[in-house]
């Protein structure tokens, strides 16, 4: 590690918070207490405690099919690969056994994957959609993921996935905001995470 910030609490009280090595090692910057970090995937239990938020508001049940709030996961087909004479496989579209629900998005039971992972086949579909590129909506992509097959069928398999952006967008359906805006204002403000967000203000980027 270039440098890192920690810090221990104990009964309320900060016992210690150091900044160590560096925040640009090639710069020789110095590692700040404030130094702001990317969570990446940290933004995971973010959405997660919005959707229970959002539960708590009586607004969703975590029991709900996806499709309640977006309708366009109903009908979904998992692809399965079917060994046959010859050794030659093939895949086959089937019918979801029942509805991905808002707790199998939250657990990764939904039946998505990743499109990094592996090389099955429906990872490839989603390299193939450019599923993961930066240059789209979050709308967009989760109207994109619909159309794509799923992987396994909902709730049989644990795999890490999209399905956490599918939450994020059902905040955004919910609350009629956009996901940044919606955070800010379910957590960030009443938290006072003054320094979470999805960019970092010019006058904070040193």
């Amino acid at each position: 590690l270039p440098g890192a910030v920690f810090m221990a609490v104990r009964n309320g009280k900060i016992a210690v918070h150091q900044a160590v090595g560096f925040q640009d090692k090639a710069a020789r910057t110095p590692m700040k207490p404030d130094s702001i970090f990317e969570i990446a995937s940290m933004t995971k239990p973010i959405v997660s405690t919005a959707i229970l938020m959002l539960s708590e508001q009586g607004k969703l049940l975590i029991s709900d099919p996806l499709s309640k709030h977006l309708p366009e996961f109903a009908n979904m087909k998992v692809l399965v690969e079917k060994i046959a004479t010859g050794e030659k496989s093939e895949f086959v579209l089937e019918p979801v056994r029942r509805e991905i629900t808002i707790q199998d998005l939250l657990r990764h039971t939904s039946g998505l994957t990743y499109g990094l992972f592996d090389k099955s086949r429906v990872e490839s579909m989603y390299k193939d959609a450019n599923l993961l590129s930066e240059d789209q909506t979050l709308e967009q992509q989760v109207s994109k993921l619909a159309t794509m097959p799923l992987k396994h069928q909902p709730g049989t398999v644990w795999d890490y996935s999209l399905s956490v952006d599918v939450l994020a967008r059902v905040v955004e359906v919910i609350t009629g905001k956009t996901l940044d805006i919606a955070l800010n204002e379910m957590i960030f403000v009443p938290l006072k995470m003054n320094d979470t967000g999805f960019w970092v203000p010019s006058t904070k980027l040193s």
